[in-house]
């Protein structure tokens, strides 16, 4: 198996240095070789300030990609698209001072066209994390979608996994009008294979029509990553019923897991 290449896009925000420190403490969790993308012009002073950032990280060698395009957005992804990262990392929140941590124009691009998995900050921290690390994965209750996340919670070896399992009203509908009776196996084998990664694990299945609900959870329960699968149609990323406001509000650490068919990622752009 090949090296892993993940990739942060950074900015030099007041909050550069916690997303390089994010992006490398979770690159080594992952064992997979760090890169930066940059959506604007080289400059002697930007190169030694990444140097500097990463060397004291204890990475002394670090790629940086310079992006171009029309927009910051449109930079990355031409980027994505062409060197095959297995992992974007970007920093996440819109305005600082918001009760909930709303997405930016960039990240909502990026969710939605970025041609390889994705993780997004709300809240990076320079800081190592301190205490029992805990992971929610959310998915359908009747359709889950949750063989990738295996990995990414392989490598965060978290002490919980909380399971949000959606259920609604329309998914019972959908079912009854295609003949299939209901059937929640696929959740006991998740729970099965996800007992295997983690000491404790916790199901919950939570009666929704809108999907807000689950955002409320998610926030009140403060988990440190949060992982949602999702499929490609028509060259874009949709995201499972009723995770349609994960595209406004990112509630924490969130994994989005799910690549196009190559064929698709060389035209994700256009």
């Amino acid at each position: 198996m090949s090296e892993l290449h993940f990739a942060v896009a950074a900015t030099f925000s007041p909050r550069f240095q916690a997303v390089i420190a994010e992006a490398d403490r979770i690159a080594r969790k992952f064992g997979a070789r760090l890169s930066v993308l940059h959506a604007g012009e080289r400059s002697d002073e930007k190169v030694k300030k990444f140097r500097e950032s990463f060397a004291e990280l204890g990475r002394a060698e670090t790629d940086i990609y310079w992006c171009e395009g029309a927009t910051p957005a449109e930079a990355l992804l031409d980027a994505a698209s062409s060197e095959y990262f297995d992992l974007l990392i970007v920093g996440a929140i819109n305005h600082e001072n918001d009760l909930r941590n709303f997405t930016s124009d960039v990240v909502r691009e990026l969710l939605q066209r970025a041609p390889c998995d994705l993780l997004f900050l709300p809240s990076p921290t320079s800081d190592e994390p301190t205490g029992n690390t805990t992971a929610c994965l959310m998915v359908e209750a009747h359709q889950p979608r949750w063989q990738l996340a295996q990995a990414a919670l392989a490598a965060i070896k978290p002490e919980k996994i909380a399971i949000l399992a959606a259920d609604s009203p329309f998914a019972h509908a959908k079912g009854a009008a295609l003949g299939r009776e209901e059937d929640l196996s696929a959740i006991d084998q998740l729970l099965e294979s996800l007992e295997k990664i983690a000491p404790e694990v916790d199901l919950r299945t939570v009666k929704s029509n809108t999907g807000f609900i689950l955002c409320d959870i998610v926030q009140e329960a403060a988990p440190d990553f949060l992982i949602v699968e999702a499929e490609w149609k028509n060259r874009c990323r949709i995201l499972p019923p009723h995770l349609d406001w994960l595209k406004q509000v990112i509630p924490a650490r969130l994994f989005l897991l799910g690549k196009p068919p190559r064929d698709d990622s060389q035209t994700i752009k256009s």
